[in-house]
């Protein structure tokens, strides 16, 4: 996803400031965004009670300076109030099971059910941020996908072409709706102008198979996210059941990475759901090399789109390297040097291992709920000692507010990367695996699920991925004993 800045302006930590930064946002959001009239206010209120919030603790007794910045995304409007005050990790929590007349567990109750995004920064010396996201448009709700009509398949001489015009995505548009309803999580790709400003704007490439008639046999996208930098994702693949059995799936494979060279990508991801190993084979057959258990990724209101069955969904993860000359330096814990070192040799990965360091000067991390998939994501840059307090007051927040996953990917190619490993071990995460890859570097991946154990024997694996599968095991057992 990614976020254009828009505008921004400095206030004092005075409450005067309040109303002339709400002012500013009804300006630029009038200017910038079509965003519905209920929603907007329901952010505004939201805006107004965080800003105050900063302003009262943020510099006790001291005067000091807070930044509001506004992005605007394809999909979101968000804003930014970053300070370099006293710390905010514990200030918008919750009890669900609590009286929320409480002015704060109120707020905090309202901003967890009105926004789409609400997220926290620590920028280590750089103070802190929190942003809040609302969708520019109302969300989709689920409903049971129509199918396409039943047709005959006049010629199965498929070409794969990128999506261009309307009537391409449209087309596309109807081959996800076909088959994932509205259950994708990407919202945007359900509109249609939205679909090709996302293909404008480099967030998506998307692509059509079609026979010599003009049938649409299937769809595939690359999408492109901020935390693997230049390492896109295959995603939204969709085969008409008449055309299955024509090894489409292996071709789409073959053309993502014909594209990869071609854009000189330094890698591609995918995330084969853990059940379907046909789609795991065809990976492994175009050399990709399983690196990461997902364990109880999407919600089962998601899931229950794809199998029909009322558990959270597991996903495993696989890489490709495509830059030959692509160079990583970690820092992993001892425990797992040898699983770094067998992954990245199938990867085909220069690498160098170093030693361990113990907790840098400052941590520096992003912590956001989604909602959609009822969990908490972090993601870690490098951890000081502060860092136990920090998961200690998250895992907290997660169980207050009855989410369910927890999800920590760690910075590799930071030096307290074992230190990290160590203190996210005490709070009940437990490895899966590694995705290298981004250019913005590699990472562990860590994740609680709250309340109960992550069950791996549920997994239906294959090949790599089922090696995989028994090595992250052995690592996991070996540290309850």
């Amino acid at each position: 996803m990614k976020m254009r800045k828009i505008a921004s302006m400095q206030i004092w930590n005075q409450k005067f400031y309040i109303q002339a930064v709400l002012n500013f946002l009804d300006s630029v959001v009038s200017n910038h965004s079509d965003m519905e009239f209920g929603r907007y206010n329901r952010m505004r209120y939201v805006v107004g009670e965080v800003l105050e919030n900063r302003i009262e603790k943020a510099y006790p007794g001291e005067k000091g300076t807070i930044d509001v910045e506004l992005f605007l995304s394809e999909e979101y409007f968000e804003v930014s109030i970053k300070d370099m005050g006293v710390p905010a990790w514990t200030d918008f929590s919750y009890d669900e099971n609590l009286d929320i007349s409480d002015k704060d567990q109120l707020r905090n109750f309202i901003l967890d059910q009105w926004m789409d995004g609400v997220g926290m920064e620590k920028l280590g010396k750089n103070g802190q941020r929190i942003y809040i996201r609302q969708r520019i448009l109302n969300p989709i709700h689920f409903k049971k996908p129509e199918p396409y009509p039943e047709i005959e398949a006049l010629d199965t001489n498929i070409t794969i072409r990128p999506v261009v015009t309307e009537e391409d995505a449209i087309e596309a548009i109807r081959c996800i709706y076909s088959e994932y309803g509205y259950a994708y999580g990407y919202e945007r790709l359900y509109y249609q102008d939205s679909f090709l400003r996302l293909i404008e704007n480099g967030d998506i490439m998307s692509f059509l198979a079609v026979n010599d008639h003009g049938q649409t046999a299937g769809h595939f996208a690359l999408t492109f996210s901020d935390v693997y930098k230049n390492m896109p994702e295959m995603s939204t693949v969709v085969i008409r059941k008449e055309f299955r059995g024509l090894r489409l799936f292996s071709k789409f494979i073959d053309h993502s990475i014909e594209v990869g060279k071609q854009y000189r990508f330094r890698a591609l991801m995918a995330q084969p759901v853990a059940y379907h190993v046909i789609s795991q084979k065809a990976f492994l057959r175009a050399e990709f090399t399983a690196t990461s258990l997902l364990m109880a990724y999407l919600h089962s209101d998601m899931g229950g789109a794809y199998r029909g069955e009322n558990e959270r969904l597991d996903i495993s993860a696989c890489v490709k390297i495509l830059d030959e000359e692509a160079f990583s330096k970690v820092y992993p814990p001892e425990e797992l040097k040898s699983f770094i070192m067998k992954q990245y040799d199938r990867l085909g990965w220069k690498y160098k291992l170093c030693e361990a360091m113990g907790p840098a000067e400052t941590t520096q991390i992003t912590i956001e709920d989604n909602g959609a998939l009822k969990m908490k994501k972090i993601i870690l840059k490098q951890s000081a000692e502060d860092f136990e307090q920090i998961l200690n007051d998250s895992v907290r927040d997660t169980i207050r507010k009855k989410n369910e996953m927890i999800e920590m990917m760690i910075a590799l190619n930071d030096p307290s990367c074992a230190y990290s490993y160590e203190v996210a071990k005490k709070y009940q995460f437990v490895f899966s695996g590694v995705i290298p890859g981004a250019q913005n570097g590699d990472y562990l991946v860590m994740q609680r699920l709250i309340g109960e154990e992550i069950k791996y024997e549920q997994l239906v694996t294959t090949g790599e991925f089922e090696e995989l599968k028994n090595d992250i095991m052995e690592i996991v057992n070996r540290g309850k004993e």
